[in-house]
């Protein structure tokens, strides 16, 4: 499965350079299954370069978000467990009502899907300028940290 995503990854970036990281990162925010960190690795691991790779990633991810937070605020409740099961919307609720809007993130700094996070928070109708107060540096240092790790992986293999 991972060499699917790798493959897959190497060609989105191959074919569409920071553009392709860009849209990976919108649609992983709120739909799409393969995660941005393996994206931005391959991204500057084909030697792309890694302020831009984290900037567009960033800026793509919290664009994303907002269009979960509103899918979530539209769709509610029932969308959330259709898209996910009751359990993990009930663990996502848990956090809210303990950490607010820390919640999200920790959603966005760790390999949880950042997407239950961003439609839960529409769910939550939390307040719209914090939740992409928080998102922004969250995203910004998950997205560094991959980033690096794929630069320093460009120095001893070849993709």
């Amino acid at each position: 499965m991972f060499g699917s995503f790798s493959a897959f990854s190497k060609e989105l970036i191959v074919s569409n350079g920071v553009a392709g990281i860009f849209v990976a990162a919108l649609l992983e925010s709120f739909i799409f299954p393969v995660p941005t960190a393996l994206i931005i690795t391959t991204g500057t691991a084909l030697k792309l370069d890694v302020f831009s790779v984290v900037v567009v990633a960033t800026v793509g991810s919290v664009f994303g978000a907002v269009v979960g937070y509103y899918l979530g605020m539209l769709g509610g409740r029932p969308f959330l467990v259709w898209l996910f099961d009751e359990g993990k919307v009930r663990k996502v609720d848990r956090s809210f009502e303990r950490y607010g809007v820390y919640a999200v993130g920790v959603g966005a700094l760790t390999p949880l899907p950042f997407k239950l996070f961003t439609i839960s928070a529409g769910v939550g109708r939390m307040e719209i300028i914090p939740f992409i107060l928080i998102c922004i540096p969250t995203r910004f240092l998950q997205f560094l940290l991959f980033a690096l790790f794929g630069n320093v992986l460009s120095q001893f293999i070849f993709l």
